[in-house]
């Protein structure tokens, strides 16, 4: 969702907060330069591999903070998280880019982010890409679904053979817990949160587990759990067609697009076809048509205040209609972040039940989005955790929170990654949220409404949530 998303809690949940002296968790983070001179500090967390077992082996968390301006009179500390799942803030706040997230809120703030478990300069999981290239990825037979979920089936179980019980506490509640550690490492009685995409989620979960350590949260571009993933793939399937729909109209109207003039929804359905019966070429192997596809979810949602608009997609299908495939280098079949599985297998399982059930759910994708079809990341998510060895710790169900300051849910009109539907939905499971929609095209409101970024701002430095609920 962001590249770029257990029932009952146990005595562990309180941990992280209640954590005594000496324990693995209670110890303050030791911060260094990230690079000589820098702004950025560095530090790793070493939080208990298993919650439950708060004495037990510890796994590695890397923390990056970025001291606010002016200590004086700072807040306090905003925990940032761009998505994923598995997005390694940390890392990304390590290479200088805290201002370009949050620049306006540097004065006020510590701005602080880290590379989940599993993830970046964390304790990593690598054993191999999300879904193996060359296996079928849209089942047209039994055999075909079969080999899906043995290829699902051997990357969950290289990940056991390799991360044993790493890949076993990886899920969302486990890493809301260790944002409750980096809280409790910073000194801080609550903590401001700042989660886009899958981050949405990760905040989610936090508020409800810990409501009263909230201070201010932003919940931005949403996942909502209580959806299941039948309808969480096709309310996806609906808006991803929306918006290529967007796209080829943009292209009719826009000479920035490098096929104006040309029936664009034909070119594409033309150049899919024959990517099918004959791949197209590139320096990272064939492109079928399935990885024209599964670019999309890559390619298609803008980010506009980093630049990236539909520009790619045009010259990706431009190069390819002459035989080059390598604009759509960025398809999720060829994705190696494990992670990104391992996470989605634990909090936001396919809940396949054989072939039967992956041809209904591939044809009600392909009758909502005739173009786009499948090829969203709630398949990918069911494709990549058909087989997997390990059951989910914390399946699809609602997540009311209840006690926690009012939260501002956040999410464009237009939103390919995470519709609004979903907005609307966890909107009413959380007490006293506020809800804001952002008129844009694009995933999360905040990348891309320059309205959103100043009422998100507004509420970060003063408290005051938008006047209204709606903003162009």
């Amino acid at each position: 969702m962001w590249k770029k998303l257990s029932g009952v809690l146990g005595a562990g949940v309180l941990l992280a907060g209640l954590i005594p002296a000496g324990t693995a968790a209670a110890v303050g983070l030791q911060w260094k330069e990230c690079k000589p001179g820098a702004v950025e500090q560095c530090a790793t967390l070493k939080v208990p591999l298993n919650w439950s077992k708060p004495s037990g082996p510890t796994t590695n968390v890397f923390v990056v903070k970025v001291p606010a301006k002016d200590q004086a009179h700072k807040r306090g500390s905003l925990v940032f998280n761009p998505g994923g799942p598995g997005g390694a803030g940390g890392s990304i706040f390590e290479a200088g880019l805290a201002d370009a997230f949050l620049g306006p809120l540097r004065d006020n703030y510590d701005l602080v982010s880290f590379d989940p478990r599993g993830t970046g300069q964390s304790s990593q999981l690598n054993c191999g890409p999300v879904l193996r290239p060359g296996v079928p990825v849209f089942p047209k037979n039994q055999a075909q679904y079969d080999a899906m979920v043995a290829a699902s089936r051997a990357t969950g179980e290289q990940c056991l053979k390799q991360h044993g019980d790493l890949m076993r506490n990886l899920d969302t509640r486990t890493v809301a817990r260790d944002i409750d550690a980096i809280r409790a490492a910073l000194g801080e009685r609550k903590l401001s949160f700042f989660g886009m995409s899958y981050g949405s989620f990760l905040g989610t979960m936090y508020a409800q587990m810990f409501p009263h350590r909230v201070d201010r949260m932003l919940l931005d571009g949403i996942i909502d759990h209580s959806q299941g993933s039948r309808r969480f793939m096709l309310e996806e399937a609906k808006s991803m067609e929306s918006e290529f729909n967007a796209f080829i109209d943009w292209c009719a109207t826009d000479a920035a697009c490098e096929l104006h003039g040309q029936d664009v929804g034909a070119l594409w359905d033309k150049t899919v076809a024959k990517a099918d019966k004959t791949p197209l070429t590139s320096s990272f192997g064939p492109v079928t048509g399935d990885v024209m596809r599964m670019s999309l979810p890559a390619l298609l949602p803008k980010l506009a205040m980093f630049g990236a608009d539909w520009t790619a997609l045009a010259s990706a299908l431009a190069k390819a209609t002459k035989g080059d495939g390598s604009g759509f280098a960025t398809s999720y079949l060829n994705n190696s972040e494990t992670a990104y599985a391992a996470v989605s297998c634990m909090d936001l399982p396919g809940e396949l039940k054989g072939y039967a059930d992956a041809r209904a759910r591939l044809a009600l994708a392909k009758a909502v989005a005739p173009r786009v079809g499948a090829a969203v990341e709630g398949w990918v998510m069911a494709a990549a955790c058909s087989g997997w060895p390990i059951p989910p710790s914390n399946p699809w169900q609602r997540t009311p929170v209840h006690g926690a300051p009012p939260i501002l849910i956040a999410s464009s009109t237009n939103d390919p990654s995470t519709p609004v539907s979903g907005a609307r939905g966890l909107a009413r499971q959380i007490d006293n949220s506020h809800l804001f929609i952002a008129e844009a095209h694009g995933h999360t409101a905040y990348l891309n409404s320059e309205c959103a970024r100043t009422n998100i701002t507004t509420y970060f430095l003063t408290g005051k949530l938008p006047a209204g609920n709606a903003c162009r």
